[in-house]
């Protein structure tokens, strides 16, 4: 993932409407645990699957991180496990996280 999508909720502008208070409980738990990868809205329930018995999002493995929230973690100088071993690996370029900055809500 090189941008957000064109309706990510971390967007300052034209994000995709979340319930109240949403995104801020996004963010608590993003910072709350580094360990967890947060996906792109736009590549899950269309490729995974949610398994009734367990109450959990089956993941299918093509899954992306989203980038919003990636650029959220950085400019809180939070970034995750995830995030860091994909920068680690080449998956992603922590240029595109700090271009991605300037266009989401950091509070």
């Amino acid at each position: 993932m090189k941008a957000p999508c064109k309706n990510c909720p971390f967007l300052k502008e034209h994000g995709i409407s979340l319930a109240e208070g949403r995104l801020q409980g996004i963010k608590n738990d993003l910072l709350a645990d580094d360990t967890v990868p947060f996906f792109c809205h736009k590549t899950t329930y269309s490729t995974g699957s949610y398994d009734d018995d367990s109450d959990q999002y089956q993941l299918s493995g093509k899954e992306s991180y989203c980038m919003g929230a990636m650029a959220y973690l950085y400019a809180k100088r939070r970034l995750n496990v995830p995030t860091r071993m994909g920068i680690m690996m080449g998956l992603c370029d922590l240029k595109d996280i700090v271009n991605t900055i300037p266009l989401i809500e950091v509070d």
